[in-house]
């Protein structure tokens, strides 16, 4: 459904174009057809040919992308280029997908999907790649010949040169370590206290200094009542603060004290176990000056560094080659792959 009398279709088609130019073009393309479309009351509601019509573009960046792809260093000759294949489908009007299949002489093994490669928010989704799990195991066999898992990493690279990335973590390790950010626990089981004794009806006040964010509170008579329902609390400065106009008489002379659960970058289980880890292997773990930063100096002469942010409840990792991926590191450096597979979202105990 493409106009091939259309000077912009036409230089698409017969540009060398790599995967991100490719993206760019066929997607400003597509969208200025699908807002002639919505103000031509002949095409506005017909959804049927609006979905083929964005099918039809999707399928030219499906092109776009097997025509670069089989001249990237890495792809270009090799026997997986040979296999690969995509598919190009359209749900409805307005989301279609990328599917990339590798072929067998037995099957077709879905790799990865492209969802809304037209969409400023388009994503890789993994259907069969490599996980961590896989490549931590002693005996597990990763279903990749090895030649096929350096085309895999080249391919990927060239998808988030495109511009698209996995949403989480957990889906594969096919994805950059520089940026991989996922959530994180801090330890909160060990509350910061304030108490002050009720002298008489009314009005009190109790403060404590808290060193990140908080995560919950209390306020707990001498028999273990709590009373916080009877105040309001604040944050001033670092210092949180409840206070009450109501506390009754039967109060008077008991101890009432604020137990303050904060989460701090001095108390994330993940990070300590990186540095048991990271020890055992005999690489320096060191603050970087920087709250809640640290260094990891790797034999290689690069820093890995490990950021804690408490507001966000999470960790974030940055390497100076920011295209090296989980795989390529994790091999070079085993300790790597064995402290996420300890404190990844999924792993209860950091949950």
């Amino acid at each position: 459904m493409l106009n091939f009398k259309d000077k912009e279709v036409i230089d698409i088609i017969t540009s060398e174009l790599e995967p991100a130019e490719a993206r760019r073009r066929v997607t400003i393309k597509s969208e200025e057809d699908a807002k002639k479309s919505s103000n031509d009351p002949v095409w506005a509601q017909n959804e049927f040919a609006c979905a083929n019509q964005l099918l039809a573009y999707t399928e030219l960046l499906s092109d776009k992308f097997t025509q670069a792809l089989s001249d990237v260093k890495g792809l270009a000759g090799t026997d997986f280029a040979k296999r690969l294949w995509l598919q190009a489908v359209a749900p409805n009007a307005t989301h279609t997908t990328i599917v990339f299949f590798l072929a067998t002489p037995e099957n077709n093994r879905e790799l990865f999907t492209l969802v809304d490669p037209l969409r400023t928010d388009g994503r890789l989704v993994s259907s069969n790649l490599p996980t961590l799990e896989q490549i931590t195991a002693k005996d597990t066999d990763l279903d990749f010949t090895d030649d096929e898992i350096t085309a895999l990493i080249v391919l990927i690279k060239e998808m988030y040169a495109a511009g698209y990335g996995f949403r989480s973590v957990d889906e594969t390790v096919l994805q950059p370590v520089d940026g991989l950010t996922f959530n994180t626990k801090f330890d909160t089981s060990k509350p910061i206290t304030a108490s002050k004794t009720v002298a008489e009806a009314g009005n009190i006040v109790l403060h404590a200094h808290v060193p990140g964010p908080v995560a919950g509170y209390q306020v707990i008579d001498d028999e273990g009542h709590d009373w916080m329902d009877l105040g309001s609390d604040k944050l001033d400065h670092g210092d949180f603060i409840w206070e009450s106009t109501s506390i009754p008489d039967e109060l008077i002379g008991h101890e009432l004290t604020l137990q303050v659960a904060a989460r701090s970058v001095d108390n994330v289980p993940a990070m300590d176990e990186l540095f048991v880890i990271a020890s055992s292997n005999a690489i320096l773990m060191r603050e970087t000056g920087n709250a809640g930063e640290y260094a990891l100096s790797l034999p290689n002469h690069q820093d890995l560094t490990v950021r804690v942010d408490a507001s966000a409840n999470t960790v974030t990792l940055a390497y100076p080659n920011s295209t090296t991926q989980i795989i390529e590191l994790d091999n070079k450096y085993p300790f790597l792959g064995e402290w996420l597979k300890a404190v990844l979202p999924k792993k209860p105990a950091f949950n």
